[in-house]
C-alpha cells in the first residue's frame, strides 16, 4: 500500500512503531508521535487520532533481479543501510498454515493464510484470492454495471511480487475481446477511462480481521 504522507497540509515522516495490530504493522510519525494502521490507513492514537491518509496508486513490488531484467536503466535512489541476507527470515511463516501469534478469525470463507489481493472501492473493502486471477482475469462485481475489475498476477509469481489492478469500462472490455489484449493496452497506459487501483497483497486473516464487511470476489 502507498500513502500520501501529507496530512492537513503537513508533511510527516513515518517509521515502524515496533507494534502490531491484528498481526499487521503499525506506523508512527516523528512529528506528532501519532500511530497509524496500515490496514485501515487512519491514525489510531496520538495527536492526529482519527485522521486519514490518502491512498495513492501503487507501483509494482518485485525482486530486484526481475525488475532489473525488465528495466535495466533503472535509477536506484539509495542503497545506504540496505541489508543483504542469504535467507528470508519469513520463509517459514509464509510456508506454514499458522497465523501470527495464532490469531483467530470468525470469517472462514477462505483459509486464514490464503493470499489475497485487497483494495477499497467507493469506501467498500474487497478481497480476491490469488488463485482466482493467476495470469490475468476480468471480473464482474455486483453493482458495477458499467465497469469491470481487471487483475493481473503472473502464474508463477512469488508471494513477494505484487498484483496489478484496474477498474476498466465495460466498453473497453468488449472492444478488446481478449484479456491479454486488454492487459497489454492498459499496462501501456493508452486506455481512456481506466483507473488504477490502490490495493495490496496480504493474507486473508490479516485483512478480514480488520475489515469484517469485506466483499469477497472469486
Amino acid at each position: 500500500m502507498v500513502y500520501d504522507r501529507r496530512v492537513n497540509d503537513r508533511e510527516l515522516n513515518f517509521e515502524a512503531s515496533g507494534a502490531l495490530m491484528d498481526a499487521s504493522l503499525v506506523m508512527r510519525d516523528r512529528e506528532t508521535d501519532s500511530w497509524w494502521s496500515i490496514m485501515t490507513s487512519d491514525a489510531i492514537g496520538g495527536e492526529l487520532d482519527g485522521a486519514d491518509l490518502v491512498v495513492l496508486p501503487q507501483g509494482e513490488k518485485a525482486t530486484w533481479r526481475d525488475w532489473r531484467q525488465r528495466h535495466p536503466d533503472t535509477l536506484v535512489l539509495s542503497v545506504d543501510g540496505a541489508e543483504h541476507i542469504d535467507n528470508n527470515p519469513y520463509d517459514n511463516y509464509f510456508a506454514s498454515d499458522s497465523t501470527f501469534r495464532d490469531l483467530e478469525i470468525d470469517d472462514h470463507r477462505l483459509s486464514p493464510k490464503d493470499p489475497i489481493y485487497s483494495f477499497w472501492w467507493a469506501d467498500e473493502p474487497y478481497a480476491v484470492p490469488h488463485t482466482a486471477f493467476a495470469g490475468g482475469k476480468v471480473l464482474e462485481v455486483d453493482g458495477w454495471s458499467d465497469k469491470r475489475l481487471l487483475l493481473f498476477r503472473g502464474k508463477k509469481a512469488s508471494i513477494f511480487e505484487s498484483t496489478r489492478g484496474w477498474v476498466v469500462p465495460v466498453t473497453l472490455v468488449t472492444e478488446t475481446g481478449k484479456t491479454k489484449d486488454l492487459l497489454a493496452l492498459v499496462r501501456e497506459g493508452g486506455a481512456e477511462g481506466v483507473e488504477q487501483l490502490s490495493g495490496f497483497d496480504t493474507f486473508w486473516y490479516n485483512w478480514v480481521s480488520v475489515h469484517e464487511d469485506t466483499h469477497l470476489l472469486q
